[in-house]
């Protein structure tokens, strides 16, 4: 998964480069996680503008950060998401978990 990160005050944005979210190279999105919690982030975004399309893997990275965050008191949420992307998170129920942006 290709993704880059910004940071802002006490905000990280991790942004994914990709336009198919498949769940492949989650490494490195869970390393970005867990280096801004450690680095004292109180917000974390994942900006998917880029992303058209998810598979469940996908889902599954963002449940565990979702959960990482959660336990560290970390905010954590989704902004930018497409149509489609919306569409398969709110027939999961996804929607009523994830802070969507």
């Amino acid at each position: 998964m290709e993704t880059h990160i910004e940071f802002v005050e006490d905000t990280s944005t991790i942004i994914i480069d990709e336009n198919q979210l498949l769940g492949i190279g989650n490494e490195t999105f869970n390393n970005q996680v867990q280096n801004s919690i450690e680095q004292g982030s109180k917000n974390i975004s994942v900006d998917l503008s880029n992303v058209k399309f998810i598979a469940s893997l996908g889902i599954e990275i963002f449940l565990h950060a979702y959960k990482a965050c959660k336990n560290k008191n970390v905010n954590f949420n989704l902004k930018n998401v497409n149509v489609a992307v919306m569409n398969v998170l709110s027939k999961l129920k996804l929607t009523d978990i994830f802070t969507i942006v």
